[in-house]
């Protein structure tokens, strides 16, 4: 469409100007002439090379998705308001909204405060669940299809990635469209997206908001989508009180990834109990530039500085870019940490130590079956008891660790109970007791407590 100004789409809408395209598709901002009001107009590009049976085939395909998506009434997903033909092309109309991608505000910031990430993800994940709950999934969710406009955080391009499935069967290519660094493990595969698909692109999506770059990173494509695939995330240096539902969201099997249920619980204790937050490089003199929801793979157009609704900014490549890329140019990468042998552990985990020590006192103390009075090897189990349940830092789910710790600790308390008697009981009961209770509060320390250098 290059007629700006001179025809009318659908018979209603006039195009204004070009704010942005990419691999799917190109982005307008429109008129209304019916209601008066400013629209994005999105013309989906059909792939080249396709006959005319497939062609007709992918329009009738993106027409029903674009019209299931229209049916989403929702303020976190982005209002469809019509899906046209136009010239052999499916064209779908959506609010104009004013308002800068997560993206623009990552880069800008390097990374945003933890608090406000957990209280970005929670409203992603009501859009979220109000669109599996019609049946839809997203497939291509990822900081440019964010939206952030006061206090709305906006979903856009639901239903759109559903192009790629239909490109990808019927012309056989094995062209995938998306964007590798925010897709999970399952999606590159192949295997049909579900809502967990989602759930890992959410969990991606706010590693790379509190970060300030995604998860994974590669020099080629091929070995991006390896990482992803194989590969654990990059240890967060930022995330803090994120970092539990980051590892959930993070899992690489679907069906051990936390559920919306889950991931609620964590982005709510991280929303309400978030500390030690890193500050972002944010310069106070610049003010928020009006942006729309952006489309997979889009790029600005020449002079255009702000995110629309389906215009993805620059630092989005999409797989059919064939790039993978490491940390976001031009994006600070916040305070370098400590290295060296000269790093010891941070206060979290000093923290525990003091938590898990005061544990153990009371076991070793308080309990009845236990040693009566202070003695050097008494004092030396209890401290090594502290020690070995504070600093070990786990990066597994929360009940496989509080499993984990409880075994750990009956196994503990039991060789101690051999090796010194007048210390712990070696009764399996005692034992029992002693693990629970110990195993279960450095659990909930290790929940309570996972910030920065912990």
């Amino acid at each position: 469409m290059t007629d700006v100004g001179e025809v009318l789409i659908g018979g209603r809408y006039r195009l204004q100007e070009l704010i942005g395209q990419g691999g799917m598709g190109r982005v307008w901002r429109g008129t209304d002439e019916t209601l008066g009001r400013e629209v994005a107009v999105k013309e989906v590009l059909l792939p080249q090379g396709i006959t005319a049976e497939q062609r007709d085939v992918l329009l009738q395909r993106v027409m029903r998705e674009a019209r299931a998506a229209a049916r989403l009434n929702h303020p976190g997903i982005i209002t469809v308001h019509d899906v046209v033909e136009h010239a052999g092309a499916p064209v779908i109309v959506m609010e104009y909204v004013t308002g800068r991608s997560l993206a623009a505000a990552v880069a800008r910031s390097g990374g945003l405060p933890v608090r406000r990430v957990a209280e970005i993800g929670l409203a992603m994940l009501k859009a979220l669940e109000r669109a599996h709950a019609a049946g839809i999934v997203h497939r291509d969710l990822k900081p440019d299809n964010v939206l952030l406009m006061d206090d709305r955080v906006i979903l856009t391009d639901f239903g759109i990635a559903h192009m790629a499935d239909a490109t990808t069967a019927l012309t056989h290519t094995g062209t995938l469209i998306g964007t590798p660094a925010y897709m999970a493990p399952e999606q590159l595969i192949g295997r049909p997206p579900q809502a967990a698909t989602d759930l890992w692109a959410l969990g991606a999506t706010l590693y790379c908001a509190v970060e300030g770059q995604p998860p994974f990173s590669a020099d080629t494509f091929t070995a991006l989508c390896i990482a992803v695939a194989t590969e654990q995330p990059r240890p967060p240096q930022r995330a803090g009180a994120l970092e539990p539902v980051l590892a959930m969201l993070l899992t690489k099997d679907p069906g051990r990834r936390a559920d919306a249920r889950r991931a609620r619980a964590g982005l709510e204790a991280a929303a309400g109990g978030a500390a030690h937050v890193i500050p972002t490089q944010v310069d106070p003199r610049a003010a928020p530039a009006p942006a729309a929801a952006p489309a997979p793979g889009a790029a600005p157009a020449p002079g255009a500085g702000r995110a629309r609704a389906g215009a993805a900014g620059p630092d989005a490549p999409t797989v059919s870019a064939a790039r993978g890329r490491g940390p976001v140019p031009g994006v600070p990468a916040g305070p370098p940490e400590p290295a060296g042998p000269g790093r010891g552990p941070g206060p979290a985990r000093w923290l525990r130590f003091l938590g898990c020590l005061a544990l153990s006192c009371a076991i070793a103390f308080l309990l009845p079956w236990n040693m009566r009075g202070v003695t050097a090897i008494g004092l030396l189990f209890v401290i090594a008891v502290a020690a070995l349940n504070a600093f070990p830092r786990p990066r597994l789910g929360p009940a496989l660790v509080w499993g984990c710790a409880v075994t750990f600790d009956l196994a503990l308390f039991t060789a101690l109970g051999l090796l010194g008697r007048s210390t712990y009981s070696a009764g399996t009961m005692a034992s029992l007791v002693q693990a629970l209770v110990m195993g279960t509060g450095a659990w909930l320390l290790w929940w309570k407590l996972p910030v920065r250098n912990a």
